[in-house]
């Protein structure tokens, strides 16, 4: 019997976005979830709203919803313009801007962002009692998978941009990342910024677990994170180690062969979360099911990816 995307995502095995909200509003039902300056919606509220279509409004809570419900009809979401082939999966194409002005269209499936977003959660600790402010347009893979690590633990998800009453601040736009000032009160930051400024931030906050990691537009949010039961010095330093279901390894790309620890390489990824391709691109960017990521990095004796200074400032100039 065919079934429409939205009848396969609820009942395959796998969690997607909209089997993460329906289980947070049977769970959390009358908790807060989604917060802008025209919405305040508990996890049962946001399941009505989704499902009798009533979203009203051009904030990120009401364009948050759109996408789901264009999702739960099993539509594919475009945030860039492409006629390109999509590959098999893709319900979610972004825009990748490169340095040299340059886009990509970049295929993901959004049970991606459903993986990755329950993965940090469970890293990250998340708690129903959270109140996670996100700084992060919707057009950007990682806006997904902090929106399902909200989901997967009955967090509020604040894009009113308001930190004063977060316990967490999770800030991916630039612009929100340069005006960012020190908040004591938080219990956990992640910057999307280099290692000067994070220990510049870390210095000013010691009581505030900073959360450092690698997300690219061909990865739904952070594919390596920095861990809890790491040492306090290597946060800063390094990216972390791969969340749950992402391999990393690193290759001399001179002979394709994966080096030693400490060895400087190319820096491969594969795994839920990966992208799934470009659009009208078939292949482009992939080595046996692994993405080049085309960063040079090594890995340290316990799995954490670091990254030469002059990769991590490329990197937030512009990929």
């Amino acid at each position: 019997m065919a079934t429409t995307a939205h009848e396969a995502q609820r009942t395959g095995e796998h969690r997607t976005l909209l089997t993460l909200l329906d289980r947070a509003a049977d769970r959390f039902a009358d908790r807060p979830a989604l917060i802008d300056a025209d919405h305040a919606l508990t996890w049962a509220d946001a399941r009505a709203v989704l499902a009798d279509g009533s979203a009203s409004g051009d904030g990120p809570v009401a364009q948050t919803l759109a996408v789901l419900s264009d999702l739960a009809r099993g539509e594919v979401f475009h945030f860039t313009d492409t006629s390109a082939p999509l590959p098999p999966r893709t319900d979610m194409v972004f825009a990748a801007t490169r340095a040299d002005g340059s886009v990509d269209a970049v295929c993901h499936a959004s049970a991606d962002a459903a993986h990755i977003g329950a993965a940090i959660a469970l890293r990250e600790r998340f708690a129903k009692d959270d109140r996670v402010a996100l700084a992060a347009r919707v057009s950007d893979p990682g806006f997904w998978a902090v929106f399902a690590a909200c989901m997967a633990s009955g967090a509020a998800l604040d894009l009113s941009g308001d930190m004063d009453r977060a316990t967490t601040a999770w800030l991916i736009d630039r612009e929100a990342v340069a005006a960012y000032t020190p908040r004591p009160h938080l219990n956990r930051l992640h910057l999307d910024a280099g290692r000067d400024r994070l220990a510049e931030v870390a210095a000013a906050q010691p009581d505030t677990r900073i959360v450092n990691g690698l997300s690219l537009p061909e990865t739904m949010g952070l594919a390596l994170s920095s861990d809890p039961r790491d040492p306090t010095g290597t946060i800063t330093t390094t990216k972390g180690r791969p969340v749950g279901g992402v391999e990393v390894m690193i290759v001399d790309p001179r002979t394709g062969m994966d080096v030693l620890l400490y060895q400087t390489g190319e820096v491969w990824l594969r795994g839920t979360g990966v992208f799934l391709g470009y659009a009208g691109k078939p292949g482009v960017g992939f080595t046996d099911r692994f993405f080049r990521t085309g960063i040079l990095g090594h890995l340290d004796c316990e799995g954490r990816l670091v990254l030469p200074k002059a990769e991590e400032e490329v990197l937030l100039s512009g990929w």
